[in-house]
C-alpha cells in the first residue's frame, strides 16, 4: 500500500472517531446528523484510499458513489423526521424530548 493510501486511511479513522464522539456528546438533533454524515465521509475517504493504486479502482470507486447516494438520502430523511420533531415538541434537544414525552 502506498504511503498517501496510508494517510488517507489514518484521516478517514480519524473522521469516524471524531464524528462518533460528536454524535456522542451533541445535544442538538440536527448536529447528529451533521456528525453521522463526518463519519460517513470518514468511511467514504478510507473505502477510496483502499482502492488506490489497485486493479479493483472502478470497483471501490463504485461503491463509494453509491455509500454518498444512501448518505444523501439518509441525511434527508432524517432532516424530515427532525423537522417533525421540532414541530410537534418545540426543541431539538434529545433528553428535552424524552421528558416531553412521559
Amino acid at each position: 500500500m502506498q504511503v498517501d493510501a496510508l494517510a488517507y486511511m489514518g484521516a478517514g479513522t480519524l473522521l469516524m472517531f471524531m464524528g462518533i464522539a460528536s454524535m456522542v456528546l451533541s445535544r442538538n438533533l440536527v448536529k447528529t446528523i451533521m456528525s453521522f454524515q463526518v463519519v460517513l465521509f470518514g468511511a467514504n475517504l478510507a473505502l477510496f484510499s483502499s482502492g488506490l493504486g489497485s486493479s479493483t479502482r472502478l470497483t471501490v470507486d463504485t461503491f463509494v458513489l453509491l455509500s454518498i447516494t444512501i448518505g444523501a438520502a439518509v441525511e434527508a430523511v432524517g432532516m424530515a423526521i427532525i423537522l417533525g420533531v421540532h414541530r410537534k415538541y418545540g426543541t431539538l434537544d434529545p433528553s428535552k424530548i424524552r421528558k416531553l414525552k412521559e
